[in-house]
């Protein structure tokens, strides 16, 4: 064997290459240490990435639908645990929707109407199947079936043969300036009467009361009216001291004249580059609630946790539960809310500068509110883009 003669010039290429290595090895190791958590999978957070994912879904839908602005949140129990708005509220395009900002919520409002009319059933004021001409100061029948009574539950439950309208009357959703509607009972006296004024046959349907499911904004009216007939209190103050202000609703009303200023109301558009200004109905317990997601969120609540929030009681909770029982289990409806499907109950709105939806779902305790200023917008409706992806949203709470 040969003798290797090992000389210092050998030993020092050695340390040399050896030096390099370990000065390699380090920098790979420090890279590794130092690498952006962005880019490891393993160190990313589930929870934002799923709400950065979920607002930027919400953001592509409210441009390619159309939506001038959109205020919705996620409720669990009695605390909103998601909000969020986009779009704006100004024409210049610089002012976000706040959880201030005031919406109308157009046939949202029935669910406050039918709360009002809970209330006084719970206290022995109104029995749901007598006939209504014993609360009313005129008497009311369907022309059609002169011999049947119209129940209060016939109206929650959209079969007292009233339309909808829907066509039967044009001029039925006429709209006034401000709060210059004229007065709820005084319209609906000379409207739905033979002998009336304003009355128009086509409003009641040959449908016998209480055989079939007809919605209808002018039973919905006629709702509130029942109230002020039985209270002698103007339906919408009624509703401000019973429902609104024991839930600390204080920016929340039926009518532009409840409200100290108009400077949160969101611009009511009629297509997305025009607006109108704010507006009354004669129908108005049917649509016309104006109130924000701070103030909803709150009504909300209460109907989750059995008529009570932040220890302010407006239903029993026996009430809350009768309220929201299957009566046409056929069309999913109980006393004028809807079934929507995994467990929820609640209401869509659609009308003048309102596309909306709120909904409940008591066995989770979970609840969703969607508004809009802009009508006929069905992606916040059951099934479409919006509703869905919050609905989801909400299975995470």
């Amino acid at each position: 064997m040969q003798a290797v003669k090992i000389t210092s010039q050998t030993m020092d290429g050695t340390m040399l290459r050896f030096k390099r290595w370990t000065l390699l090895l380090a920098l790979l190791l420090f890279a590794a240490c130092s690498k952006d958590s962005s880019t490891n999978p393993e160190q990313i957070d589930p929870v934002a990435a799923r709400l950065a994912e979920l607002d930027t879904r919400i953001r592509f839908r409210v441009s390619a639908d159309g939506l001038p602005s959109l205020a919705a949140c996620i409720i669990k129990a009695d605390s909103i645990v998601w909000q969020n708005y986009y779009g704006f509220v100004d024409a210049a395009k610089t002012t976000a929707p706040t959880a201030e900002t005031v919406y109308y919520l157009a046939s949202i409002s029935k669910t406050v109407t039918a709360t009002a009319i809970m209330q006084l059933w719970e206290r022995g004021l109104l029995d749901l199947d007598a006939d209504i001409n014993g609360y009313l100061p005129f008497t009311l029948r369907n022309p059609n079936f002169p011999d049947t009574p119209i129940t209060t539950r016939h109206l929650l439950t959209h079969r007292s043969g009233l339309a909808w309208p829907n066509g039967e009357d044009p001029n039925f959703y006429r709209t006034y300036p401000g709060a210059t509607a004229p007065p709820l009972g005084e319209w609906l006296r000379e409207y739905l009467r033979p002998e009336g004024a304003l009355y128009v046959a086509a409003m009641w349907k040959n449908t016998q009361p209480g055989r079939f499911v007809q919605y209808s904004n002018a039973g919905g009216a006629l709702l509130g009216y029942i109230v002020e007939a039985i209270t002698g209190q103007d339906f919408a103050e009624y509703c401000r001291v019973n429902i609104f202000a024991p839930l600390g609703m204080t920016n929340t009303g039926f009518r532009v004249d409840q409200f100290e200023s108009q400077q949160d109301f969101a611009p009511v558009h009629t297509s997305l580059n025009n607006v109108t200004q704010p507006y009354s109905v004669t129908f108005y317990p049917a649509t016309t609630v104006l109130s924000s997601i701070a103030d909803f969120s709150h009504f909300s609540a209460a109907i989750l946790n059995g008529g009570s929030y932040n220890g302010q009681r407006i239903l029993a909770e026996a009430t809350v539960t009768e309220m929201l029982s299957l009566q046409v289990v056929s069309a999913g409806l109980a006393h004028i809310w809807w079934a929507q499907g995994d467990n929820y109950m609640g209401h869509t709105g659609s009308f003048v500068g309102v596309s909306s939806s709120m909904d409940v779902n008591r066995a989770t305790k979970t609840g969703v509110i969607i508004f809009t200023n802009i009508g006929n917008k069905s992606t916040v409706w059951p099934g479409g883009d919006i509703y869905s992806l919050l609905h989801e949203e909400a299975k995470n709470y």
